[in-house]
């Protein structure tokens, strides 16, 4: 879940209306926004991953894909096995923040380094740790092990994309977060993450997180929610039926 924040009086001022303009036009194409990258190499599909199975393995994930990497406290394990499918990130310079913010999950790139070149900035991805009722099953902490890899795969999913985007290209995603455009931003972020082999664990994810949420488990499977934002675990398991790296 990518979000940003525009000041609310900014549309309001002569320059702010400037600026405005001068970014639209400089926009790539609605679809080069939520277009999805191909995975670099073939990626492993795991069906699940077990703490206790992977926890052995620990240290030579974090040699492997570590590297420039600040881990969230409690879910550093989780964090290295996602991204362990995404061997663009192998140096880049990700922050994980675990804190009390307003949105469950959410990644962007720092904004003192959104003019460098996209492997020299810093990305964040801020993790909540605190939600009350029946939403706290949004929050990380709740969350079954490998429905865990599976969110914060689709997090790093967000990253990956941003590795392609120019300045203007990260502001005009700032901007399609506020329209239907978003939509089809965070669809393409879910098919991008099957694509890389963790569709089985964004699978997870979506079926616990709908499961605990609606009343009606059929329908929580099956519905599309966010408004639509989100795949579907029905969703999900359609695509990788007929996805070649999910042939087994």
């Amino acid at each position: 879940m990518a979000r940003y924040e525009i000041p609310a009086n900014h549309s309001n001022t002569c320059l702010g209306k400037i600026l405005t303009c001068i970014l639209l036009l400089t926009l790539v194409s609605p679809m080069d926004v939520i277009a999805a990258q191909e995975p670099a190499s073939p990626i492993g599909v795991i069906r699940e991953y077990v703490e206790l199975e992977e926890r052995k393995n620990y240290s030579s994930l974090l040699r492997e894909f570590g590297n420039n990497k600040r881990l969230p406290k409690g879910f550093e394990l989780q964090t290295l096995l996602a991204l362990k499918h995404y061997p663009e990130l192998r140096n880049t310079r990700i922050n994980f923040i675990v804190d009390d913010v307003s949105i469950p999950l959410s990644s962007r790139p720092h904004w003192s380094s959104m003019l460098r070149s996209a492997k020299n900035r810093t990305y964040l991805v801020i993790i909540d740790n605190e939600r009350e009722g029946s939403r706290e099953a949004l929050l990380l902490k709740n969350q079954p092990f490998n429905a865990q890899v599976g969110i914060i795969g689709h997090e790093l999913s967000h990253t990956v994309y941003y590795l392609e985007r120019s300045f203007f290209g990260i502001v005009g995603n700032a901007l399609c977060q506020l329209t239907d455009c978003r939509i089809k931003f965070e669809r393409a972020t879910d098919r991008r993450l099957i694509d890389y082999g963790l569709g089985w664990q964004r699978f997870d994810h979506a079926t616990f997180v709908r499961s605990r949420i609606s009343q009606d488990r059929a329908s929580a499977f099956t519905a599309e929610g966010g408004g639509g934002a989100y795949m579907s675990p029905a969703e999900i398991m359609r695509i990788m039926e007929g996805h070649e790296v999910y042939s087994d």
